[in-house]
């Protein structure tokens, strides 16, 4: 219910209002310099300008805290987690309606809360923290009880949404084949492209490893949806390389181009267009193929670290230092522990040097 009348002020023209107190010099200073340094002394001004009311601030504390936290002495590491004595959680659930939907990622107790939560994230233009909560309801459920009225009518990614059609093709104990594939034949009408990335997963066209698959099942699919067999062959295997990279594994160059033209459009990938855009803006476009090519897609790799759009855009925020170096240095744990002979760093750098020695250099 909670998460249900949140989504409720979502819809409000209240919140396409400015955050109080982004204007004012007491938030606007010291939050441009924890995008520029690692001064902690930026984050000491932010908590008290938060502590004297300013809500832009208090709205910044969670990742400003993030970035610069552990650069304070250990003994005011824990004061930026409360504002006048209240806890940080409790004082921004009453001070932002996104916020509180956010929580900082909290799942909560009440799985079925977090797609509530996902959607009115997405209108409120937080893609990749909606993205994260979805996949997690989705890992949490499988997707596979009873869908909300309009559950296709939220701009969720199709390669998320995929998770949850494929989940519905299999004897998962809860929906039967046959509603599944009802739903697939009902997807596959209304052209959205999820349904190719499933029925592709599926029928495990992106590993060499699957059992043979139901052709005559799929035949049927294919068939009630009204999609002759080739033209279905071709739509099934130009999802491939989504699901490749959806593995996070390297992948080739030809796979990651595919990939990266499917995803370019979509607001959960705008970090990495914006981030090459600022470090390499003479081979950008290689540069998101490269990082696609090491590491798959971004979302959810700089989530916690990126400020509500609020205050500040996407595309503003992973063009600063602070954005660029965040969602660079989220790609330190793949590279492992000998960042320079990595397999992954040698795939981007087949693609873009520009791209491989930006993230080397951030990761050393």
């Amino acid at each position: 219910m909670r998460a249900f009348l949140l989504a409720i002020l979502l819809s409000t023209p209240a919140l396409a209002d400015p955050i109080p107190g982004a204007d004012d010099q007491a938030f606007r200073v010291p939050f441009d310099q924890a995008l520029q340094s690692d001064d902690p002394a930026s984050l000491v001004a932010l908590h008290a300008a938060a502590e004297a009311g300013n809500t832009a601030a208090l709205l910044a504390l969670p990742t400003v805290s993030n970035w610069l936290r552990p650069a304070l002495p250990f003994s005011e590491r824990k004061k930026p987690g409360r504002i006048n004595g209240q806890p940080i959680a409790e004082a921004l659930n009453a001070a932002d309606p996104v916020a509180a939907l956010w929580a900082g990622g909290d799942i909560g107790s009440v799985t079925d809360r977090l797609l509530a939560r996902a959607f009115a994230l997405d209108d409120a233009g937080e893609p990749d923290k909606a993205s994260v909560l979805f996949m997690t309801w989705v890992s949490q459920t499988g997707g596979y009880g009873p869908l909300p009225e309009g559950f296709f009518d939220h701009p969720v990614p199709p390669w998320a949404m995929a998770q949850v059609l494929r989940g519905r093709l299999i004897d998962n104990g809860i929906t039967l084949p046959t509603e599944g594939d009802a739903l697939l034949v009902q997807r596959l009408k209304a052209k959205d492209p999820a349904a190719w990335i499933a029925l592709a997963g599926f029928a495990g066209l992106h590993r060499s490893d699957t059992p043979p698959v139901d052709t005559a099942r799929l035949a049927a699919i294919f068939a009630a949806a009204g999609i002759p067999q080739g033209e279905a062959a071709r739509e099934m295997q130009s999802a491939v390389p989504v699901l490749k990279v959806m593995g996070y594994d390297p992948v080739s160059r030809e796979d990651a181009e595919a990939a990266t033209a499917a995803f370019r459009s979509k607001p959960e990938f705008q970090p990495l267009l914006a981030l090459c855009y600022s470090i390499c803006p003479q081979t950008q476009d290689q540069c998101a193929t490269a990082f696609v090519a090491g590491f798959g897609h971004p979302y959810g790799r700089a989530t916690n670290a990126q400020p509500l759009t609020s205050l500040i855009t996407t595309e503003d925020f992973f063009a600063t230092p602070r954005g660029r170096l965040v969602l660079l240095r989220s790609l330190a744990g793949p590279l492992g522990d000998t960042p320079a002979a990595s397999p992954r760093l040698s795939a981007a750098r087949q693609i873009d040097a520009c791209f491989a020695d930006n993230l080397l250099a951030a990761v050393l």
